[in-house]
Order: structure tokens, then C-alpha cells, then sequence
């Protein structure tokens, strides 16, 4: 994208005398490796045949063409380390500290597939004081990122950028007879708007998953597979759709009697312990209200439909300082199913339903809503329609491969409960 607000049309080499490019750099941020870090990855540029349509849904179906790639085989270094000095507390000397460099630099010019197109760009920039958008997207319609054919062993996750020093294509040129040097960027489209938000960029992340051979070979998003079949265990991952069923057993006993009061009822998830050596743990699960085949109920919220979510219980702070009390039959305020501050190693997730259960229990639901059959413990939201937690609203926008095993055989319901004379 070219974003005047972070390179100035005055930055342009257009604006210069004798403008001679020395090199293009294509600068990626990373925050997270799934896999080993100790393994370099190793990654291919393609350049898109036509920039993406923002009247398009874009999914991990979606086939968009491109052009012979750019860079192949690219080795990018995911250890490195910058040393970085800090200020020693109440010393005027300095410590050195060792802090991650998490961006991937890619020489662009060293690539002889990649150094037309970028010559190209350059000489449009030179010859044009009026460069855009339009003029970029005649030249380079957008490009594809991926991992190499034959690697395996890690992935990264680029986020959604919030500076103008990465996810950015740096021109590096020099101008006059002094040779003055002078940058000029592009940026990727997921980076922070100067106005609007994430959505107006167009992007998107294409995941695929290969379950043959494996124990969820047989499972689609209509039929859940036992935890029997894979060996007591269950799993939740992000990004790749992967969700726990849960149907609550023994219930019967409780259901449709009026004199009963749940005190309590809380949801103890154990995780097999020291699965998340590759895939840290979701920082968060969710539990949607489903049918039978596993699709999501819905309510009403206004004029909107919404997807039926738990509620959290306990009072929400709003902005003016008043406090509310979600209702378990209402929206905004899905209860976080989380793991308790202090476990080390990490145990279990939990959640309180008391007042979900009391309405499951006396089919207290709104009018024209059904009983779900189950609940569907996933670690993602799927949209931000109805949700009026701001840190939630952001999780929406946020994908990653953070994975839990969980401990089918060992998932508890516990419910305590008086009854009426």
C-alpha cells in the first residue's frame, strides 16, 4: 500500500535529483513461531496476477492466481538475537540485554526473479512526482507468502502492524552527486490505518489441514468423532477450526424441577500436561450453544443475528462506572473459559455457569429459541457482531495456531445445589 501519511509524497524519489536505487528490502514482523525456532524457515514471495477485490470473501478455499515467485527458497533466521543496553536501576552505568529480533529481511534486488519487478516500481517512483495506489497496483498487483514446498517443522505468525518499521517493502536509494541516502516504503495492507480499521486492508490467511491417516481422519464439521478415538483426548486449536464437543451427562435428575436452586456449577477442562512445546495454549476458550450437526445457534440482538454464547457471571465494569449483570440468555459478554492465575505447570481450564445451567436445567430460553444438544468449546470468536468487551472485540481479529489437549475422559461438571421445602 502506499500510505502517504507515513511516506510523504515529498519522500518520493521524484523529488530528487538523479535518484539511483541501491537496494529493496522486504521487512517482516513475526510474534510467534509454531514449531522450532532453532530451524530456520524457509519461505517463497509470489507476486499476485490481480490485486484482491474488496467486494470478494476471501477463505481458505479461495484460489487466486500468481506469477512465477519471486524469491524461492528464501532462508530466514528465526533465533537471532539484537543486543539492546538498559539503564542499570539507580546506577548511571548501562546493562546489555539480549532481546529477540523478530523480523525477517528479505533483499529483494539479490533476487534475479524479483529485481525486474522492483527496478520497475523504482523507475515508476522516479518518473512519477504523482506516484499512488493506482500506479502501484498497475505494476504489482500484491503478493503471496509461503512456506517452501518441502519445509516442514515451523510456521510464523505475522500480526496485524501497528509502526511503520515492519511488514514494509524499503527502497534504499541515493541522490545528487553527494550520493545522499534516502528510503522510500510500501507497506503490506495489514498494517494500522491512519483512519478506519484492520478490515479495510485486503488480506488473508489461507490455512489447510491434511487429517488422512491420522485418528481425525473421519471428522467434519457435521460429526464430532468420541474422544475414544483418540485415546481420551480432545482438542481445541484456533485457525485450523479444530473444537470439543460437550454433552453434559446425569442431568436428567435436575431438569424441570422448580424447588431446585443450583447454588454452583463450575466446568474443570484438565489439558494433558506439557502438550504445548510447539502450540502454546489458547489463552481463552468459549462455549457456543449448538444443535445436533454441531452448527452454531443463534439469536436475535436488535436487527442482528448473533451466534449464542455462554455468558459470563460476574458484574461488567462499563466505561461510566456503573456496574451490569450479563443475563445467560443474553449477548456481549461471553464467559472466558481460562486457566487459574498460579499453575505451573498448567492443569485445567475453568469456567462458572451457575446461571446458564439453572436456565438450560428449567428451559428458560427466549421465545422461539431451542435447547442446544450440546456445547462447543472452541478458542475462537467468530465475529465481533454483539460483543461489548473491547479486549474481546479485539480477539476477534487476532488469528494464531495456539493448541490444547485436553483430557476427555477427566472433563467434570460440578454442581451444587439446595432444594426448597
Amino acid at each position: 500500500m502506499v500510505l502517504p501519511g507515513l511516506s510523504p509524497l515529498d519522500s518520493l524519489p521524484a523529488k530528487f535529483v538523479n535518484p539511483r536505487l541501491d537496494s529493496a528490502v522486504f521487512s517482516l514482523a513475526f510474534d510467534q513461531v509454531y514449531g522450532s525456532a532453532v530451524q530456520p524457515l524457509r519461505l517463497d514471495v509470489l507476486p499476485l496476477q490481480q490485486p484482491l477485490d474488496a467486494r470478494t470473501v476471501y477463505n481458505s478455499t479461495t484460489a487466486v492466481a500468481t506469477g512465477n515467485p519471486l524469491v524461492s527458497n528464501f532462508t530466514a533466521v528465526l533465533n537471532r538475537d539484537n543486543i539492546v543496553q538498559l539503564p542499570a536501576s539507580n546506577s548511571p552505568d548501562v546493562i546489555s540485554v539480549a532481546s529477540p529480533q523478530r523480523t525477517i529481511r528479505i533483499p529483494l534486488l539479490k533476487s534475479s526473479s524479483a529485481a525486474p519487478l522492483v527496478n520497475s516500481v523504482f523507475a515508476a517512483m522516479t518518473s512519477n512526482s504523482a506516484f499512488n495506489q493506482s500506479t502501484l497496483d498497475g505494476l504489482w498487483k500484491g503478493v503471496l507468502l509461503r512456506p517452501s514446498e518441502s519445509h516442514v517443522g515451523n510456521v510464523i505468525s505475522i500480526p496485524r502492524a501497528s509502526t511503520r518499521t515492519v511488514n514494509v517493502v524499503t527502497f534504499y536509494f541515493r541522490t545528487g552527486t553527494e550520493g545522499k541516502k534516502r528510503t522510500y516504503s510500501i507497506y503490506l495492507a495489514n498494517i494500522v490505518p491512519l483512519s478506519g480499521s484492520f478490515t479495510d486492508g485486503r488480506y488473508f490467511t489461507q490455512l489447510t489441514t491434511d487429517l488422512a491417516g491420522s485418528p481425525l481422519a473421519g471428522l467434519t464439521p457435521q460429526n464430532s468423532l468420541p474422544s475414544s478415538a483418540t485415546n481420551g483426548l480432545t482438542y481445541v486449536q484456533e485457525g485450523v477450526g479444530l473444537s470439543t464437543r460437550l454433552e453434559f451427562e446425569g442431568l436428567e435428575a435436575l431438569r424441570d424441577k422448580p424447588t431446585l436452586v443450583i447454588n454452583r456449577a463450575e466446568l474443570l477442562i484438565p489439558v494433558r500436561q506439557l502438550s504445548n512445546g510447539l502450540f502454546p495454549y489458547p489463552s481463552s476458550l468459549y462455549l457456543y450453544e449448538v444443535n445436533q450437526d454441531n452448527q452454531i445457534l443463534t439469536r436475535l440482538n436488535g436487527a442482528s443475528t448473533v451466534d449464542r454464547l455462554v455468558q459470563q457471571e460476574e458484574p461488567v465494569k462499563l466505561p461510566n462506572g456503573s456496574l451490569i449483570l450479563p443475563s445467560s440468555t443474553g449477548v456481549g459478554y461471553p464467559a472466558s473459559v481460562s486457566i487459574p492465575f498460579g499453575q505451573n505447570p498448567t492443569q485445567f481450564y475453568s469456567v462458572g455457569i451457575t446461571q446458564y445451567l439453572q436456565a438450560l436445567l428449567q428451559n428458560r430460553f427466549n421465545a422461539g429459541e431451542v435447547s442446544p444438544s450440546g456445547l462447543l468449546l472452541s478458542p475462537a470468536l467468530r465475529n465481533g457482531e454483539g460483543l461489548l468487551l473491547p479486549q474481546q472485540s479485539g480477539a476477534v481479529a487476532n488469528l494464531n495456531l495456539n493448541r490444547a489437549q485436553l483430557d476427555a475422559n477427566n472433563i467434570r461438571l460440578r454442581v451444587y445445589y439446595s432444594k426448597l421445602q
